[in-house]
């Protein structure tokens, strides 16, 4: 009797310990995050410009619409798992909607990668060349994927790292509001 409660003991101490330091380690990697993002909800979005469709644009050209933006890169499995559920639920539900704009931003990527990429995936969203981190170090240090909803002033009022059902949710539910869908 004494050997089982021992071991009972020693079980439960061991899974006491284990989830202190999966949610110890889950906070630091949380301050990380956070410590490594250059952005926040409420600010203007950082100025810059890209190449789209072979015309160079600003950021600023969108003011007036919504604009969703995801940064991704192609050795990162969350967003090879995200990417085609960003597809599937955002761009084909919100592509036609005449005030939204989709980007996304191949972080460390050059052009000819992402049109292989692209190619392969079959997406039908233009994935746009981020190959020095310029534009990705505008709006953090590290940590992909990232993804960023501006409202029509230019604003920042979603930003997240990392992917899961509950942001997603989040999204969706920010741009039917932001895009007067019901």
């Amino acid at each position: 009797m004494k050997i089982k409660l021992l071991v009972l003991i020693c079980l439960t101490t061991m899974l006491y310990s284990c989830n202190f330091k999966e949610k110890k380690a889950d906070a630091e990697i949380e301050k990380d995050i956070k410590n490594s993002t250059l952005i926040s909800v409420g600010q203007d979005v950082p100025e810059f410009s890209f190449l789209r469709n072979e015309d160079t644009v600003n950021i600023n050209d969108f003011k007036g619409k919504v604009v969703f933006m995801n940064f991704f890169a192609t050795s990162c499995p969350i967003c090879i798992k995200e990417l085609p559920i960003i597809h599937n639920e955002i761009w084909t539900k919100y592509n036609y909607v005449a005030d939204f704009e989709f980007f996304v931003f191949g972080r460390g990527h050059n052009a000819a990668e992402m049109d292989s990429f692209r190619t392969k995936w079959e997406y039908t969203f233009e994935i746009i060349p981020d190959p020095e981190k310029a534009i990705y170090s505008l709006f953090a240090k590290q940590y992909i994927p990232r993804n960023v909803i501006i409202n029509r002033e230019g604003k920042i009022i979603f930003e997240a790292t990392g992917f899961d059902d509950d942001k997603l949710s989040q999204i969706k539910s920010i741009l039917e509001k932001e895009l007067n869908i019901n």
